[in-house]
């Protein structure tokens, strides 16, 4: 059963090393909801009881509880106490007020948590879909998502101008090199993706990666001789940002990968679809990717997926005849 009239809609528990994303969660959720978020409302712990005050919102005072799990979460003074309060709320209350998210596949989960109870990974899904299903468990425990109100959309600006600071240091020495680290996570990821779907044995990927520090343009490719797909970070000038994309592009035919110069195109590949996307920063001061005119963040993790999903969407639509050869297109 619902919790009847609590103080908060949602109350969110966190590592301090994760703040930046319960942050996030936070400004995105509290234009229509009551969130207690720790940093943002220690005037609710002024003049009480320091641990009751920290039990109560997990135990018995919101509607649901939102976990951003990684290690040591629950082993550190603050997450301890929250940890056994919301074990207490679940045996008490039940698991449907407990909203699990793991930002850190590699941690081992909490011995209590059910085997069957559903996680919600960060990695593979992001900050907007994590927000719209929280807001979905609000509702399913009876909570009512309100319009938005002046002094809020206050907060959301000084957040807001808070960003901005940040987002304009991706053109600075440091971001550049971070976005540089994530092509190489994102390439990684994708060679990765590759070997595991060469491993069904039903479809086999060739992948190269050509990746240099300094250089214009950095290419990952993908062909299985028949189709292809690329994605190639281009980056005009080194020291800014200006004129740079991620480019993804699908091809009817094989590429021929840097280095292979024993190799000439017979017949030219032909271009089929091409998807830009911009690097970009989080909310959560996550350095990932979005398409132009999409409102979706992808990190390089969830973005890589995409990339090789779509090149087995493309051989399948090959093997169905719905993709012609370049010399009969």
């Amino acid at each position: 059963m619902p919790i009847g009239n609590p103080k908060y809609d949602i109350a969110i528990s966190f590592l301090s090393k994760d703040e930046a994303i319960a942050a996030a969660i936070y400004r995105k959720l509290t234009e229509g909801l009551q969130v207690f978020f720790f940093p943002r409302s220690q005037e609710d712990l002024a003049g009480t009881d320091g641990l009751g005050s920290m039990r109560e919102p997990f135990f018995d005072n919101s509607r649901v509880v939102v976990v951003l799990f990684q290690e040591p979460w629950g082993k550190t003074p603050w997450t301890r106490i929250e940890e056994t309060a919301i074990k207490e709320a679940c045996l008490e209350h039940g698991w449907h007020r407990l909203f699990f998210v793991v930002l850190d596949k590699a941690s081992a989960l909490p011995v209590w948590l059910p085997t069957n109870y559903v996680r919600f990974n960060y990695a593979d899904f992001g900050l907007d879909q994590a927000v719209g299903a929280i807001k979905a468990r609000v509702q399913e425990n009876g909570g009512q998502y309100l319009p938005l109100t002046p002094k809020k959309r206050a907060e959301i600006f000084e957040a807001e101008e808070q960003f901005r600071p940040d987002k304009s240091r991706m053109n600075s020495e440091e971001g550049l090199k971070v976005i540089f680290n994530r092509v190489v996570e994102l390439f990684r990821h994708i060679d990765n993706h590759c070997k595991e779907v060469n491993e069904q044995g039903s479809l086999q990927i060739r992948c190269s990666t050509n990746i240099k520090e300094r250089e214009q343009t950095q290419v990952c490719t993908m062909t299985d001789g028949q189709v292809s797909l690329s994605v190639a970070w281009f980056q005009r000038y080194s020291n800014t940002l200006d004129s740079s994309s991620l480019v993804v592009r699908e091809y009817s035919g094989g590429l021929i990968f840097p280095g292979e110069s024993q190799h000439i195109y017979i017949t030219q590949p032909r271009q089929l679809y091409e998807t830009k996307y911009s690097p970009d920063l989080s909310l959560a001061r996550e350095y990932g990717w979005r398409q132009a005119d999409a409102s979706e963040f992808l990190s390089s993790v969830a973005l890589a997926e995409q990339c090789v999903i779509r090149f087995v969407d493309l051989a399948s639509r090959y093997a169905r005849g719905e993709v012609e050869d370049p010399v009969s297109g």
